[in-house]
């Protein structure tokens, strides 16, 4: 294994995603990460929905006999249940990072400012922290994906200090208590202002002290993409990251196809 905390990603998307770009095939992950020089890398397309379980089978159809490339899922958490569980099983992955795509208790999307005429903003953040809190116990998939994306959004959330910065304090604790790693994600840097961004690195400096374990990952959408750090090294240096803070996805199941048949 690489002692290199920057020669993996654990959060890699295919064509099968809708929104990538259309020469991301699951060959040519592959080739890419080859190019790179990438250890290992998890291919984690999103569950939005139950049906999209789907996709992920037809990964694993193609998926090369490789243990370096690891089967996974980026999976939602259930924005109408608000119980932590996902929307889909997890059998048949050997890599499970939670999203959380939705404001808790409705039906809109992270990137859709229509969500404040739903609900006061007050209620939608303790629901949301609430709900996280359950995701880790309930579901306690193998990482949080991009943690603190979807209040970003929130015009309360001008930045990772003070209160907001306390209840992260105790999401790293429940982490702790559960194993379940945060995940440093190359994207968070398009999805907050800068404000977020510059106090971004305390989210890490909080898991460090905790001893919950962080894994790096690109959020590739496009080939270019793929182990391609820039924010994430910003923030790894200034929290100081060793391979001792981190986790790498394993592969562990042989035959991904099979297990997923069962579903």
């Amino acid at each position: 294994m690489s002692t290199d905390i920057f020669a993996y990603d654990s959060h890699v998307h295919t064509i099968y995603s809708g929104h990538s770009h259309d020469d991301v095939t699951v060959d040519a992950i592959h080739q890419k990460q080859r190019e790179v020089g990438l250890s290992r890398i998890a291919i984690t397309e999103h569950i939005f929905v139950p049906k999209d379980i789907k996709r992920i089978q037809k990964i694993a159809e193609e998926l090369p006999d490789d243990p370096n490339v690891v089967l996974g899922a980026e999976i939602d958490a259930d924005a109408s249940r608000l119980d932590g569980t996902l929307v889909s099983p997890t059998d048949g992955l050997d890599w499970v990072i939670a999203s959380f795509h939705k404001f808790p208790g409705t039906d809109i999307w992270w990137h859709d400012g229509s969500f404040r005429e739903s609900k006061d903003e007050q209620t939608i953040y303790a629901k949301w922290l609430e709900w996280v809190h359950k995701t880790i116990s309930t579901a306690r998939p193998n990482a949080l994906a991009h943690p603190g994306a979807l209040i970003s959004q929130l015009s309360m959330v001008q930045a990772f200090e003070g209160p907001v910065l306390d209840d992260f304090r105790e999401i790293m604790e429940s982490c702790r208590e559960y194993q379940v790693a945060v995940e440093l994600n190359e994207g968070m840097s398009n999805k907050t202002n800068p404000q977020q961004r510059a106090t971004y690195y305390r989210l890490f400096e909080l898991a460090k002290q905790a001893g919950v374990k962080i894994v790096l990952g690109s959020d590739a959408h496009s080939l270019a993409q793929i182990g391609r750090y820039v924010f994430v090294k910003e923030i790894a240096e200034k929290v100081g990251l060793q391979m001792s803070d981190c986790i790498v996805p394993e592969r562990e199941i042989q035959d991904y196809t099979g297990a997923l048949a069962k579903i």
